[in-house]
């Protein structure tokens, strides 16, 4: 068995936000309390808890993986930093005991007020990939310059015992859905199953931003929460909102949280499952283990058809690296 737990944080981890305001005042603080809170708790298997027995309790001590998602909106834009998310990715280990970290990427949403902005979320995308994709070769030179110099410094990745840094294509997920929408709607995009990023990045600007007229500051994209135009009318102010976001920012949980949960256990096993050990440096099975985050983000971070046998079959499905 095993455990989850969700830490409300409206900015990165990071050490100076240890005893500042927690969200959703300033949003970014934390405390050793809650450190304690988390992995001082204790639980005990299903069976012993319906006999309602108290013995064999287990303390949490340690997560394995940390998933974060990187708040903007809450963040302004400039806050969010290629050293912000490594510290971030440090500390996962350091105050939980993580040695797996998932990034989700950050989707359009009407945070994104203007191109420029969303040109700067791709941007910090690219960070987080980029970040993933560079992990070990940054730990193996890390532990090589501390070495050398016979020092440890506990803010590099080659002692913060993160083993692997993995990414969740959610912005990616974001524009399959919106863009599928769009068409529905009407609008001259891509297919999203035949759209690269750039195919994303180019098609954007002249798309995403036909917002709801008057919504107020946040005023939602109409591709996004519409479901068909014939309602907008002439002052485009309202129209029949569609099950897939709320309000341009939350996605409807019941039709589009299957796919990110299901997007997220393929990442996790792609690092645990198979007998694969979390220490391990082989640098082919980091290369088995890239191939499957792919593999995992085609398949449930897009609109790729599920096949339709697993569907209400009890079907049971893990993602190995090799």
């Amino acid at each position: 068995g095993g455990v989850s737990a969700m830490w409300r944080m409206t900015g990165l981890l990071s050490r100076r936000g240890k005893g500042k305001p927690p969200a959703n005042s300033a949003g970014g603080g934390w405390s050793d309390k809650e450190i304690d809170a988390f992995l001082g708790y204790s639980t005990r298997p299903q069976k012993q808890q319906q006999n309602n027995s108290t013995r064999a309790t287990t303390t949490i001590g340690k997560f394995d993986v940390v998933v974060f998602r990187v708040m903007h909106g809450w963040m302004k834009i400039h806050e969010i930093t290629r050293d912000g998310l490594l510290e971030a990715i440090e500390l996962a280990h350091d105050l939980l005991g993580a040695t797996t970290v998932v990034l989700m990427t950050i989707p359009f949403t009407n945070n994104v007020k203007t191109p420029q902005v969303l040109k700067q979320v791709n941007s910090i995308n690219d960070e987080m990939r980029d970040i993933a994709r560079r992990w070990q070769h940054r730990r193996g030179e890390d532990s090589e310059n501390n070495g050398e110099n016979g020092e440890e410094n506990s803010n590099n990745s080659g002692n913060s015992g993160v083993q692997h840094v993995l990414v969740l294509e959610y912005g990616t997920y974001y524009n399959h859905i919106v863009w599928s929408n769009g068409l529905h709607l009407g609008y001259n995009v891509t297919p999203p199953l035949h759209a690269t990023q750039a195919t994303f990045d180019d098609e954007a600007p002249g798309f995403v931003f036909d917002r709801l007229e008057d919504a107020g500051e946040w005023a939602p994209s109409i591709p996004m929460v519409c479901s068909d135009k014939a309602s907008l009318g002439s002052d485009r102010r309202k129209c029949n909102r569609n099950y897939l976001f709320s309000d341009g920012m939350h996605t409807c949980p019941e039709s589009l949280a299957s796919r990110y949960a299901a997007g997220l256990a393929c990442l996790i096993g792609c690092v645990y499952n198979n007998g694969r050990s979390e220490n391990d440096d082989d640098p082919e099975q980091e290369s088995k283990i890239r191939a499957c985050e792919r593999e995992c983000n085609e398949q449930f971070l897009s609109a790729v058809p599920v096949e339709e046998s697993w569907v209400d079959t009890n079907t049971t499905l893990a993602s190995f690296s090799g």
